[in-house]
């Protein structure tokens, strides 16, 4: 019996894993701050108790041209702590 309870704690510590943001949640915050992501890449990693990551997000620049249309930055930092994501800043390129 008490094999039987070691094995079945150890099957639950196994399967608890904590949820992480990836891709899609990035791809999400992106959309929401007036970005249509077209390359996601990791800037910037934290390992240890409070990780953190930062995404650079290329954004793709609408086919559209007028007045009225929002101004899309060229890139955009997010950063993801566990499950939850949001927007730092937008990177601007420096055109020469």
């Amino acid at each position: 019996m008490r094999s039987l309870v070691i094995l079945f704690s150890f099957c639950i510590l196994l399967h608890a894993q904590d949820t992480w943001a990836g891709p899609a949640e990035v791809r999400e915050t992106a959309r929401l701050n007036n970005c249509t992501p077209k390359k996601i890449q990791v800037y910037q990693q934290k390992l240890g108790k409070n990780a953190l990551t930062i995404y650079r997000v290329d954004c793709i620049e609408p086919k559209a041209v007028g007045e009225n249309l929002p101004k899309t930055p060229d890139s955009i930092l997010v950063e993801c702590e566990s499950s939850m994501c949001r927007m730092l800043r937008a990177l601007e390129e420096k055109q020469q």
